[in-house]
């Protein structure tokens, strides 16, 4: 992936500065975040538009770095406002002989939540990306643990692309001070998530468009699983090809072959180690470009995501819907 060298790349993190150092008064920070609000729902197409966007679809191709490897694949996102959203992933693991295929869905449904991880060819094995778990001494989570932690933390998603899409985080924004760098200005909002860290919204002084979304989350821990039956490495089939000599190959060699899966208790040893040490807090941020107008909104056809100032993701967004039609047991496991 390239580095990112837009305008957000170079205020992400801590590196903005807030400009001028002249404090006000609570009413009159207010009045500046309505301003900035009032402004940008304008330069989106206006309040009205905004009212009326009921539930919005986004589909196109992804490109993602995880644990030294290229994953590529389809991202589709649905939202229906204000508590609903449907996200399905369909990827493939570059760079490996016979990399698995993988298919994430990830579902909003007001109070619930639920998500589901299928494996299609390839190793055969269960990819698992963990995020992060329990802390010390919380023991295992009974089912409604699970789902309250689960929905909180897909609630918390919604609400970041929807503070991308139309500086909408389900909460009142605040005033934190105004950025800028070789390209511009931006105004600086943010919120206190539930998770109880800070959301940050960059709006560009200029467009007045959306420009960065910035927050803070576990960063990802990988872990391959064992072979299940048919995969390679199990019944009726040879094993995986063993690494090549001296390591990886040099660039333009051949692609490496999948790393050896765990097996379901090394999983689970790992799965333990996760949840009384949980993985490192990282600085995410999306940063949006190439707006276009779709039925009259104004909306980012390329996010991209990075990690601690480093690429991570990027999303290419080939279609919109508009207010899509949406069967009500979309929203269901199935």
């Amino acid at each position: 992936m390239r580095r990112l060298t837009s305008f957000a790349a170079l205020v992400m993190v801590a590196s903005f500065i807030r400009i001028e150092g002249v404090s006000m008064m609570p009413i009159d920070a207010q009045d500046r975040v309505a301003g900035i609000i009032a402004a940008t729902r304008k330069a989106l197409g206006g309040e009205d538009k905004i009212a009326g966007l009921k539930a919005l679809s986004a589909e196109g191709p992804f490109r993602r770095s995880l644990g030294g490897r290229d994953m590529e694949g389809t991202l589709t996102v649905t939202l229906g406002r204000p508590d609903k959203m449907h996200r399905l992933e369909e990827m493939q693991m570059g760079g490996m002989v016979g990399g698995p295929l993988i298919e994430r869905t990830m579902v909003l449904n007001g109070a619930t939540s639920w998500e589901d991880s299928q494996n299609r060819g390839g190793m055969g094995g269960g990819m698992r990306i963990v995020m992060g778990g329990p802390g010390p001494g919380q023991g295992q989570m009974t089912p409604e643990q699970l789902n309250e932690a689960r929905t909180r933390r897909m609630r918390v998603q919604m609400y970041r692309l929807t503070a991308a899409l139309i500086a909408d985080a389900g909460s009142q924004w605040v005033d934190a001070g105004i950025a800028e760098s070789p390209d511009g200005k931006a105004d600086i909002l943010e919120i206190k998530e539930e998770t109880g860290r800070t959301l940050r919204l960059f709006i560009d002084q200029g467009t007045k468009l959306p420009l960065m979304v910035q927050y803070q989350d576990p960063k990802p821990v990988i872990m391959m699983g064992g072979p299940r039956p048919g995969g390679p490495g199990g019944p009726g089939m040879p094993p995986p090809p063993p690494p090549p000599p001296g390591g990886a190959p040099s660039a333009g060699g051949p692609p490496l072959p999948a790393p050896a899966p765990a097996s379901p208790e090394e999983m689970q040893k790992r799965m333990e180690e996760i949840r009384r040490n949980p993985p490192q807090l990282g600085t995410y941020a999306y940063h949006l470009s190439d707006f276009k107008k779709v039925d009259g909104i104004m909306l980012p056809h390329k996010i991209e995501t990075s990690l601690d100032g480093e690429p991570n993701e990027e999303w290419t967004i080939e279609k919109y819907k508009v207010n899509p039609s949406i069967k009500a047991d979309f929203w269901d496991k199935k």
